[in-house]
């Protein structure tokens, strides 16, 4: 059992490469067992096509990650808190899988289509709920922690102001970093103070920031 799901992580991961390589349309099975290291006959097996091995990708990565980073919502948790764990939580995320970033945006160049339906498909069979961000959200408007916004545009901010860097990362780096001293890792953390703290001060009541 272990062996097997050891095997399909690797065809996804190999997969991904490779959908990122060629596209959806120009990436090919052969070449995907070829590098995976089997034959194309047991990646069938796996897929059977190639439109469900696409779509298992996105199914895997939204099924592995988004309950957990909705846990940062929690109710017992200040809002402040919860903010704070889901920005951090998505930016480790992000750095722990860095071609997830560059696979999305694969996808959403080609339409997005398949990603559409894969999350309402999982938030309608209960697989991923992530109705928590949006109630935690509005409960801090309503108490006055924060001030009046759409939810949707908040979530829009935090996940595009988490994920810029690493799509935009090699320019950065060639406008702004001398590589030969530049610690990443030390450069993350710092960059995860900041998109919280940056978000944190624009959402409080005047008055409040801090």
């Amino acid at each position: 059992m272990v062996k097997t799901q050891d095997k399909e992580e690797l065809i996804l991961k190999t997969a991904m490469d490779v959908f990122i390589e060629k596209g959806r349309y120009g990436a090919k099975m052969q070449e995907i067992a070829d590098r995976a290291g089997i034959n194309k006959a047991l990646l069938h097996y796996y897929f059977r096509s190639k439109e469900r091995l696409y779509a298992r990708i996105f199914e895997n990565i939204f099924r592995k990650n988004l309950n957990d980073l909705m846990t940062a919502f929690r109710d017992d948790l200040p809002f402040n808190d919860s903010l704070r764990s889901f920005i951090f939580g998505y930016i480790d995320l992000i750095n722990r899988n860095p071609k997830v970033p560059l696979f999305l945006l694969k996808e959403l160049s080609e339409g997005g289509k398949t990603v559409k339906t894969i999350l309402a498909n999982l938030q309608e069979s209960k697989k991923i709920d992530l109705s928590p961000i949006v109630r935690k959200i509005e409960k801090a408007v309503q108490d006055g922690d924060i001030i009046q916004l759409d939810p949707r545009q908040l979530i829009a901010t935090v996940i595009g102001a988490a994920l810029f860097y690493f799509i935009g990362e090699p320019i950065f780096k060639a406008l702004y970093i001398d590589e030969a001293n530049f610690d990443r890792e030390s450069f993350i953390e710092e960059r995860k103070k900041a998109v919280y703290q940056t978000i944190l001060y624009g959402i409080l009541p005047r008055g409040e920031q801090r």
